[in-house]
């Protein structure tokens, strides 16, 4: 998988800027606040149709324009593709070939990407909403079960939280229509919980070895499923939603269900977020991100596109050698720095350099 080229419009700080990709390492290189990070993001909206930095249409619209667009041209699964993502102050239209995308489900997995940015280390010393959030956007892209049974969820789980309102009003007790919400919601966690069960363990697996390859350290990592059951069947579920009935009434919300599970990360068998240096924190996240490229390859049969945002200079040395050493041609990835000078490297030798300057490339 791969993108063959970008063509953004009233983007950010980009005018009007296409350029073409090589297929294997690009390198974006420019000072600070030139426009390195938002071409990472036009490439990330034109894969999910939605940005890493924001959820405000404005703020990727170019100043003093009412409109932006991002195209590109892409092959994946032995196919050519085109894509396109429109943005207005109040519209977020989608086109796969010419052919506007109604539903944005159905319009990723044209073009997968891992990006990795400074502000992951949110995903270990954040909160559980944030790792439940990776995790289902994860699995969404690979799995459009997973996104059937989340978009149900969570309609189920709104009609609920409404229907428990109205009882706190009249004080009204557990009756037969949330007994039947309760047997909908049931089996569909359960259905999601194994999912992200076994996408965790994947994935833990293979960040045991990544974190090896990158800290060269004998600290250990895991990966852990926090389920919000300890018994993943139906009579279980529903007992814990008659047992906590008079406090979701009280709170006008459901307590338990899968919306509120979490990815554990510990380092050392202690949790990341309060025991790992930020040195660490950093490296957790990058073997999240590394790791995640070999599981999508394995469900989907190719190479997702790495993005890696000013990654380098938050390494030291050796790590730095370490995930250049791991990184390859057949990925093609893109990486934003303000200097490769003093990096004595193949992979930086005979990777595409593209120089920024100002939202234009700078020749």
């Amino acid at each position: 998988m791969q993108i063959n080229n970008i063509d953004v419009f009233h983007f950010r700080n980009y005018d009007h800027f296409f350029i073409e990709f090589d297929k294997g390492i690009n390198i974006l290189i420019g000072d600070n606040a030139q426009g390195k990070t938002n071409l990472i993001e036009a490439i990330y909206l034109l894969s999910v149709c939605r940005s890493f930095r924001t959820r405000i249409n404005d703020q990727m619209i170019g100043f003093d324009h009412e409109f932006a667009r991002v195209k590109g041209d892409i092959f994946s699964n032995q196919r050519k593709h085109s894509l396109e993502v429109f943005l207005s102050k109040n519209v977020k239209r989608a086109k796969a070939d010419g052919r506007d995308i109604g539903k944005i489900s159905d319009y990723v997995g044209y073009l997968n990407t891992v990006v990795f940015v400074p502000d992951d280390l949110s995903l270990v010393k954040g909160s559980p909403g944030t790792r439940r959030r990776f995790l289902d956007l994860e699995l969404s892209k690979i799995s459009p079960i997973y996104v059937f049974y989340l978009t149900k969820y969570n309609h189920l789980l709104k009609e609920r939280n409404e229907y428990l309102k109205q009882l706190y009003k009249t004080n009204g007790q557990y009756d037969a229509y949330l007994e039947t919400l309760d047997e909908q919601l049931a089996p569909v966690q359960i259905k999601l919980m194994e999912k992200r069960a076994f996408f965790i363990k994947k994935l833990d697996k293979k960040v045991k070895k990544v974190y090896l390859q990158i800290a060269s350290s004998e600290e250990y990592v895991d990966i852990q499923y926090d389920c919000f059951v300890k018994t993943a069947d139906e009579n279980t579920i529903l007992d814990m939603y008659k047992k906590n009935f008079e406090r979701d009434k009280k709170y006008q919300s459901t307590s338990h269900g899968i919306h509120k599970e979490d990815m554990k990360i510990m380092i050392n068998g202690k949790p990341a977020s309060q025991y790992a240096s930020q040195g660490q924190q950093r490296t957790i996240v990058l073997s999240i991100k590394i790791a995640l490229i070999e599981l999508i390859r394995e469900e989907i049969g190719e190479y997702p596109v790495l993005l890696l945002d000013d990654v380098l200079s938050e390494l030291d040395d050796n790590r730095k050698t370490k995930l250049l050493d791991i990184l390859n041609h057949r990925i093609q990835t893109f990486i934003t720095t303000t200097s490769i000078d003093g990096i004595e490297h193949d992979i930086i030798r005979h990777a595409k350099k593209i120089y920024i300057k100002e939202g234009k490339e700078d020749v």
